[in-house]
């Protein structure tokens, strides 16, 4: 089964988990978990500066050549990204969400800069999280990681943590819609100057090559 995918296409797919399910009686810790999770996060995040696309898209327009890899490298680490997405031979990512590898190529700066500053602006078609409304009124938002013969959904509410998942009972849903808030925290740049937003920004640009020509000296 693809990530991401609405209940009605994903039984068109096949595919074997990589998480541990849960029963449906330890959702609700699972969630608080989770919810726990989400502010450890933010509190080891101290925000210095919430950068702006007027802020930084005319120093990352050009990155010209003789940038450092090993900053890069380092940057792309201290924001996470690898938890989350494959980038060459740096990360494997959780499968949750789009490759990096070679996202110079796919899109331009200022679409890259845009998606990492405002996540939620423009929703990839394949990554999204799913709201499930069930009939009892509560909602359950996530990524959908596997369905089980028709009858139980395995959702991952937490991309950045998709071993914590929640079982839910097809039967019990009422109804299900792509969530409008992208699964990728916004802030994730914050705690950068923006020199060390444009070496980032030439990692990725470079798709983790040490050789790329954006690392020739100048």
């Amino acid at each position: 089964m693809r990530r991401g995918m609405s209940l009605e296409n994903a039984e068109r797919w096949s595919y074997s988990p990589f998480v541990r399910t849960r029963s449906s009686a330890t959702w609700l810790s699972i969630a608080a978990t989770a919810v726990v999770l989400g502010v450890s996060l933010g509190a080891q995040q101290k925000v210095s500066k919430a950068w702006t696309m007027d802020d930084l898209l005319p120093v990352v327009k050009d990155l010209g050549t003789g940038r450092d890899w090993n900053q890069g490298r380092e940057m792309f680490r201290k924001t996470g990204c690898g938890v989350c997405h494959a980038f060459g031979s740096e990360s494997e990512g959780t499968g949750l969400a789009p490759d990096l590898t070679a996202i110079a190529s796919k899109s331009t700066r200022d679409v890259i800069l845009r998606d990492i500053l405002e996540p939620s602006a423009t929703l990839n078609g394949q990554f999204f999280h799913t709201a499930f409304t069930m009939k009892d009124g509560t909602v359950v938002t996530g990524s959908i990681i596997d369905i089980v013969d028709k009858k139980k959904i395995i959702v991952a509410p937490v991309m950045m943590n998709p071993q914590a998942t929640i079982e839910i009972a097809a039967a019990d849903v009422k109804s299900e819609a792509p969530s409008p808030v992208s699964p990728m925290p916004a802030g994730l740049l914050n705690e950068l100057t923006k020199a060390q937003i444009v070496e980032l920004m030439a990692y990725l640009d470079s798709g983790g090559d040490k050789n790329a020509p954006i690392y020739t000296k100048k």
